[in-house]
């Protein structure tokens, strides 16, 4: 376990007593992440902002040295995002941006966030990133990638308060323009132990 958050939020209501864990995930997790994407993709108008990822692609971000944080609630997985190494348009955008093959190599890609329903308004995703950036920190990287729909307000304030920088604008295969964001990293970032949301 890395941490244990307290949740003031269920459903829209404020709550007390509601604790959930964060961990790292591996393999024996992948039906949790697919259970959880069923929940969220159900509950989102526009399904082109959250991709499926099946249990392969999980695997190979762990196989290329990525991870996976998820959030629990006793045995229920309520959050998780995955960090991985730079591939595809996330590699093009770190060289259009002028990233040297050194710190391209030093650079991990934060993306794939999913929040359940029921317990959003809990600081989840800002939770989730900011546990992110402590193990990219933790294991040697100095840069930190990821990318927000542009009319995604919520979530790029999230992502800009905890320095981040807009670096470039680019649509996407489904026609969704997304900000690429950047963060260079330091190591005297704090650890808390418990956080309450």
């Amino acid at each position: 376990m890395i941490k244990t958050v307290k949740l003031s939020k269920f459903n829209g209501e404020l709550c007390e007593n509601l604790y959930a864990n964060v961990f790292l995930m591996d393999a024996s997790n992948f039906n949790d992440i697919t259970v959880l994407f069923n929940k969220v993709i159900s509950s989102i108008s526009n399904k082109n902002w959250l991709k499926f990822r099946d249990t392969d692609y999980l695997q190979n971000v762990l196989n290329n040295g990525g991870f996976i944080v998820g959030c629990y609630v006793e045995d229920t997985l309520i959050a998780c995002a995955l960090c991985e190494s730079p591939n595809g348009d996330y590699l093009d955008n770190l060289y259009d941006i002028g990233m040297s093959d050194n710190e391209i190599d030093s650079t991990y890609v934060s993306g794939y966030v999913m929040v359940d329903p029921l317990y959003r308004g809990n600081s989840l995703h800002k939770i989730l990133l900011e546990t992110r950036i402590e193990e990219s920190i933790a294991r040697g990287k100095n840069y930190i990638l990821t990318a927000v729909a542009t009319e995604n307000i919520f979530s790029l304030r999230t992502i800009l308060s905890l320095g981040f920088e807009i670096q470039l604008q680019r649509e996407n295969q489904y026609g969704i323009n997304r900000y690429i964001l950047l963060k260079k990293l330091e190591s005297n970032s704090p650890k808390d132990k418990e956080i309450i949301a």
